[in-house]
């Protein structure tokens, strides 16, 4: 059925399908230049066209040239042929189908060919585009890195020259610096020399002057002495003088020299009178409102110049006589007299206050009790009992000072003179260390850190405290206002 006077249509479909496997085989891609359909084979063309024009086998003719046997061949052939005509159409109706699907079949392959090849020209212009555009990038890039090899080669002989001039630079810079360090130390040694022999020079100036100032405050005491002695041997309304022994006129030539220029030795060690007021402006406040306060070893008057100040009255007790003049030429009221004498004769709780700076280290520990005590008697209720002396826990104390007074007696302890005030029935006592030695005195802290670094300068700063802590201490206390019974002064 399948095969029509001679062509088979499955041969035919065979061998387009043999066409297209061996095109996928072989790679190749039909163009719109080189496209050959798999029907434009001569033979496969015939053969389709064959098959589209004869598929209608019924048209057959039935006439015979044979004169005797012809009619009879004829109607045979008509009668076989009404025999088989219902198998003949059904096998033209399949030759038709097979035809037009042959022909779908056809039409197909060749839009796919039409399609693939308009794909492949697409895509071979697409091709020749980027080849085109790859050429110009390429020559672009070539360009580009021509230019930039040109500028990296122009920046790097910039560099290196930006680099000779910095080397050259920096040897200058070097050169100079050495010069300048040369220049520095030339400088500053002489510098060291001038100011050394400046500092030789203003020491022996310094020298001079401050032996200049020894002796003209040397020369200004017996002035006073020979005044005072001359002024005390002189009658006063014509009547005989009745003077206690300290007070009684001296002969000019004895009261030239004393027996101990101790004015000379507080002019040289004690300090000059305006670090004196300093120091003490702190316990001015204490007696503020107050009034006939009693200043015990008053000195050169410092104390009692700050309290005329503030308003306050005051009286200053003091057994040398250069420094109860000099107080009198600053027209501050002092007497010349022991201080256990002129607190004795003051009448019980009449006293305003008591001062008494740098004093109680010149007694012996049994007088400076005697002296707490009486001036407890003799305080006013509420009243102030201010007592400064050498701060023995500043072991620098004994290397520069203490012992530069050669009237010291002993130093006294803080703790026992607050037990000493104490225990003689002052109120709300208390200690106040003053005059710190310099920072530069101390021993400097290691910087660095850590544990054992740590301990070590917590000994350090306890070895500074004991060393060079402060070099002075007051003892405060008040008097209460309902006082106890007083003490007696032996």
């Amino acid at each position: 059925m399948g095969e029509v006077q001679g062509i088979d249509v499955e041969q035919i479909m065979e061998r387009i399908r043999e066409n297209i496997r061996r095109r996928r085989s072989t790679g190749e891609s039909p163009t719109s230049e080189n496209h050959v359909s798999p029907f434009d084979d001569g033979q496969a063309a015939a053969d389709f066209a064959y098959v589209h024009s004869g598929y209608d086998i019924r048209n057959a003719s039935f006439v015979s040239h044979r004169r005797v046997v012809g009619p009879l061949v004829a109607a045979a052939k008509k009668a076989l042929r009404k025999l088989l005509n219902p198998i003949l159409e059904r096998q033209v109706l399949y030759n038709a189908a097979s035809t037009r699907v042959a022909t779908h079949i056809k039409e197909w392959i060749e839009t796919l060919d039409r399609q693939q090849a308009q794909a492949v020209q697409a895509v071979n212009n697409q091709m020749e585009t980027l080849g085109r555009s790859q050429a110009q990038l390429r020559e672009e890039a070539f360009h580009a890195h021509g230019q930039l090899r040109e500028e990296f080669l122009a920046l790097e002989s910039r560099l290196r020259g930006a680099l000779a001039a910095q080397s050259q630079l920096r040897d200058d810079v070097l050169a100079a610096q050495s010069q300048l360090r040369e220049d520095v130390l030339v400088a500053q040694s002489r510098l060291r020399e001038e100011v050394a022999a400046q500092s030789q020079t203003l020491h022996v100036v310094g020298q001079s002057s401050a032996a200049a100032r020894e002796r003209i405050a040397r020369t200004e005491r017996k002035l006073r002495r020979i005044l005072h002695a001359l002024e005390a041997g002189r009658p006063q309304d014509g009547r005989p003088e009745t003077r206690s022994a300290e007070e009684k006129p001296v002969l000019p030539s004895l009261a030239l020299e004393p027996e101990f220029d101790y004015a000379g030795l507080e002019e040289r060690f004690r300090g000059s009178e305006d670090d004196i007021k300093e120091r003490q402006r702190i316990y001015a406040q204490y007696f503020e409102g107050g009034e006939n306060i009693v200043d015990i070893g008053c000195g050169r008057g410092e104390f009692l110049e700050l309290l005329r100040e503030r308003g306050i009255k005051a009286r200053g007790v003091d057994l040398d006589l250069d420094m109860v003049l000099l107080c009198r030429d600053k027209g501050l009221d002092v007497v010349r007299e022991d201080a256990f004498a002129y607190l004795g004769a003051l009448p019980d709780e009449s006293a305003g206050g008591v001062f008494a700076a740098q004093v109680i280290e010149h007694l012996p520990p049994r007088r400076v009790i005697e002296l707490v005590k009486l001036c407890h008697l003799k305080l006013a209720p509420g009243s102030v009992l201010i007592l400064e002396t050498p701060n023995p826990k500043c072991l620098m104390v004994f290397a520069e000072s203490f012992y530069k007074d050669p009237s010291h007696v002993q130093p006294a302890h803080p703790d026992s003179m607050q037990f000493v005030l104490e225990a003689t029935g002052f109120h709300d006592v208390e200690l106040r260390f003053s005059a710190p030695v310099e920072p530069s005195m101390k021993i400097p802290l290691l910087p660095a850190s850590g544990a054992e670094v740590e301990r070590f300068n917590q000994g350090i700063e306890r070895l500074n405290s004991l060393l060079f802590g402060f070099q002075d201490y007051a003892v405060i206390g008040r008097k209460g206002v309902a006082s106890s019974a007083p003490h007696s002064s032996e």
